[in-house]
């Protein structure tokens, strides 16, 4: 299936609505058994996960620990680079199988790890890339899924200071375009806290923009991080890692953990993505922290090279098939089918002016979209509020109020034909959980 972008949007080949919705499995070919991965697919497919973000020349020493499925390594020789076929006809089919399940990819070539260091993750990866070896390398891989469902994700969490780096990520962009043509959609993965476009965006190669609005803090702004670039590019804008559930509360200034034992809660990855969509985000993407790096029995004696989850050694951390059933895994898939249930979805836009009482900026922020033909309001409350809404944009017509519930997928019933032709003042339901207000023009 082709996917282009329509507006500020993602939309399939019948011009519907693609709402971004996926899971980070960045391990997935490389520590996965070809039965562990089908089991994997199958589970996220099931929950409704349309995307799974995967790298094919892992970060958790990708290029020396053989892939557990057929005990492969991606390259014969690290100087050359030679690509082993074994190694990417497992990647690719594993991609086959995903779409066989209606689950695109969103494949990142190799972490960026590979050519930009990072010291203070430990300096132990070999950077064996420079923009040459990067082109060519892709142009061979896009070559291997070209007729696939894949997303193109370059680099992998880290910054693009330099012109050396900036070409690397320039080069594989050059290399997917060659092969792919505009067949498949193109991005790149940002560093935690940066938007892609200031670190690409003048390249003019992105179909649309990345957010990594991460792990620092309890609560990060998710919503300023979206509505920044929503404001000023004309490209689709998502958060493609917000924080991860069950990962480590990191401190706001910098990649240390806040405390010995505080982790992001399914609650605090919820109200970070209803943000995120609610500020413009044509997508998001779910985390979990022992599913991204694959956390097998394996890993209890194994040490882990230049990644953050070495910092965390000694945590009795659960492995990934004890995770799949984490609550957050199925209230992102809820997300998705309350955007795809909205009155014409890909006219749908954020309208923070439609909230007329106070709008904090931390904890209690709301966050409200409708749609261009204003067929209803959605407000995002976050917890326990007061709420005055501007209703001039239903001229006056009487509307139908609802509260959904986010942990859920309850939608609750209020009233119909309600008569208030300016402004509805109420309060958000008293078990002071997070909720979505849903008014729709009768």
């Amino acid at each position: 299936m082709k996917l282009h972008v329509q507006g500020r949007h993602l939309a399939d080949e019948q011009g519907k609505l693609f709402f971004y919705t996926a899971d980070t499995a960045w391990e997935l070919f490389h520590k996965l058994s070809v039965e562990e991965a089908h089991r994997f697919i199958d589970d996220r497919a099931r929950k409704g996960f349309n995307v799974i973000q995967a790298v094919a020349v892992a970060e958790l020493d990708g290029l020396h620990t053989p892939a557990v499925a057929n005990g492969s390594v991606p390259f014969s020789n690290l100087d050359t680079l030679t690509p082993n076929e074994e190694y990417f006809e497992h990647v690719r089919a594993v991609i086959s199988y995903a779409n066989q399940k209606g689950v695109f990819i969103a494949l990142v070539p190799m972490w960026g790890s590979y050519f930009v260091p990072n010291p203070e993750w430990g300096g132990k990866v070999q950077t064996i890339f420079d923009a040459q070896k990067a082109y060519t390398f892709v142009k061979y891989l896009a070559k291997k899924v070209r007729d696939l469902d894949v997303i193109w994700i370059l680099g992998g969490d880290r910054p693009y200071l330099d012109e050396s780096a900036k070409a690397v990520v320039t080069g594989m962009a050059r290399a997917e375009r060659e092969i792919c043509g505009h067949d498949q959609l193109l991005t790149s993965h940002t560093q935690g806290g940066r938007s892609i476009w200031d670190m690409l965006g003048k390249e003019g190669f992105l179909d649309f923009i990345t957010w990594q609005t991460g792990h620092m803090g309890q609560c990060y702004p998710s919503w300023r991080s979206i509505t920044l670039d929503y404001e000023r590019q004309e490209l689709p804008v998502l958060d493609a890692e917000p924080c991860y559930e069950s990962h480590p509360i990191m401190n706001e200034h910098q990649f240390t953990r806040r405390d010995a034992a505080s982790r992001f809660t399914d609650f605090n990855v919820r109200r970070s993505s209803w943000w995120s969509v609610f500020s413009g985000g044509a997508g998001i993407t779910y985390g979990c922290y022992a599913i991204w790096q694959m956390r097998n029995p394996q890993d209890e004696t194994r040490e882990i090279p230049e990644s953050a989850a070495s910092s965390y050694a000694g945590d009795n951390i659960p492995y990934w098939y004890d995770c799949l059933d984490f609550p957050g895994a199925f209230q992102i898939c809820r997300l998705r089918r309350f955007m795809e249930a909205l009155p014409h979805p890909l006219d749908v836009i954020p309208d923070q002016s439609l909230i007329l009482s106070d709008n904090p900026t931390g904890e209690g922020h709301l966050a409200a979209i409708t749609n261009k033909q204003h067929e209803f309001i959605a407000v995002y409350v976050p917890c326990q509020s007061h709420l005055c809404i501007d209703l001039s944009i239903f001229e006056g017509a009487g509307f139908t109020i609802k509260w959904f519930d986010p942990r859920y997928g309850i939608m609750n019933f209020l009233s119909k034909n309600s008569s208030e032709t300016k402004f509805l003042n109420l309060t958000s339901p008293l078990d002071g959980q997070d909720y979505v207000l849903y008014l729709t023009k009768n």
